[in-house]
């Protein structure tokens, strides 16, 4: 499945608006970062129909601004009480040091996936399913410090199959998305989801 991301900026190159495009070049859904527009900004992204009718939002939960994992819910329908996926963003302390894009895990029902991403490889993001646990092991009680980096070092790292892949074309959409993983497949408002987390990463 490829999906194609096209983002509309304002003058000063923040986004107000991702169009997001099936394989035919259909509008699945527009997507707004209206969370960067209230008083104390957040990550809030909602999402609309062709009409302009809300379908979803991704929510980001409440977490010390401190930490370096956040945590964020996508619902899909209006009234839903219940996310359909949960995306966790993150980086280590060496990660952040050494300037490496953030990692990100998607956990869509019983599905677990992590996309790790490079600034200097041949692919912008790479997705891969987990297997045997989590994608990865992040201790949220004690993330902090050296303490949480050799808790990282000692724990064994799972095996991993790559299902998809996310990348930047120089010219056309903004971001384009392509997998064959039959949950992601059904799910593009996931996929859509993680690729604006990315990009509002990459310009704040």
């Amino acid at each position: 499945m490829r999906t194609a991301i096209h983002k509309q900026t304002y003058s000063g190159g923040r986004a107000y608006r991702y169009r997001v495009l099936d394989e035919a070049g259909q509008v699945c859904c527009v997507a707004e970062p209206t969370g960067l527009l209230l008083p104390t900004p957040t990550r809030l992204v909602e999402f609309f129909d062709s009409d302009h009718e809300l379908v979803g939002r991704l929510q980001p939960t409440d977490v010390a601004s401190w930490r370096r994992v956040k945590r964020y819910e996508l619902f899909v329908a209006r009234e839903a009480e219940e996310p359909c996926a949960v995306i966790r963003e993150w980086s280590r302390l060496v990660d952040v040091l050494l300037l490496r894009l953030p990692r990100y895990e998607v956990q869509l029902g019983t599905y677990r996936y992590v996309v790790r991403g490079s600034r200097y490889g041949e692919r912008f993001y790479e997705i891969f399913r987990a297997r045997g646990g989590r994608a990865e092991e992040v201790d949220e009680g004690v993330e902090q410090g050296e303490e949480a980096e050799a808790a990282g070092r000692r724990a064994p790292k799972p095996r991993e199959a790559r299902v998809g892949q996310i990348q930047r074309p120089a010219a056309g959409p903004s971001y384009v998305v392509e997998t064959d993983a039959a949950p992601l497949c059904r799910a593009p408002t996931v996929l859509a989801a993680v690729v604006i987390l990315i990009d509002l990463e990459l310009t704040a």
